[in-house]
């Protein structure tokens, strides 16, 4: 039967608390709608329990099954990312790398006014990282917005846009704040201050690479 825009409304509203991932919802009321639009069934929400018992194996097999997939998807770009992160040091991509690198070794064997180097350094590093961070859940915020519900995907993403930032900030705290754990040479706080801008080069230009290519269309 061909469902009205009124029962599917109410269709809507029935299951729009059981997945909490905004593909699994639309994957659930798609295939709802074209179970009744593929039967002669009478339109009913104890039908549709019934067709999501018949081929979901009910509701709380479908949080299971989300739960398990949000894991998995997890994982494997997880990994993803972290393979863009080492391809950047495989050819051609070693060249930007090689650039920033050359880069921190000048800035190292220019040690004249070395606290006036090591600040815009370490606060590049950190800005950097903060605006990848702050893209990153802009866009988890407004499409949350847009949508009603969370990407499955926003776990990852969340993870991703904002890992850099965590290793550098947990770094500058403990080796080049003012209240850091360790005791540590001026010479030595720099080589730290270049190395983290090194990573979050490495960092930054594997986000945007990765985002791009794998996540620009998924996150929308």
């Amino acid at each position: 039967m061909k469902l009205t825009d009124e029962q599917k409304a109410e269709i809507k509203d029935y299951i729009i608390t059981v997945p909490k991932y905004r593909e699994t919802y639309n994957e659930l009321f798609d295939h709802i709608v074209n179970s009744f639009e593929d039967s002669k069934v009478t339109f009913s929400i104890d039908e549709v329990i019934n067709i999501v018992n018949k081929d979901f194996g009910g509701f709380s097999e479908i949080v299971y099954q989300e739960k398990s997939y949000q894991k998995e998807l997890s994982k494997q770009y997880n990994k993803g990312f972290r393979m863009e992160m080492v391809n950047s040091f495989r050819w051609p991509n070693i060249f930007n790398n090689l650039i920033v690198l050359a880069l921190c070794l000048t800035l190292y064997c220019n040690k004249k006014g070395l606290l006036f180097n090591i600040k815009p350094i370490i606060l590049s590093s950190i800005g950097c990282c903060i605006l990848v961070a702050a893209f990153g859940f802009t866009i988890i915020l407004k499409n949350k917005y847009q949508y009603s519900k969370y990407s499955i995907l926003d776990n990852y993403f969340g993870y991703s846009c904002s890992f850099g930032f965590i290793m550098v900030n947990g770094i500058f705290s403990n080796f080049l704040g003012k209240s850091s754990l360790f005791e540590i040479s001026a010479n030595t706080k720099l080589i730290i201050a270049l190395s983290l801008f090194f990573f979050s080069s490495v960092y930054v230009r594997a986000f945007i690479k990765f985002y791009n290519q794998k996540l620009k269309v998924l996150t929308k």
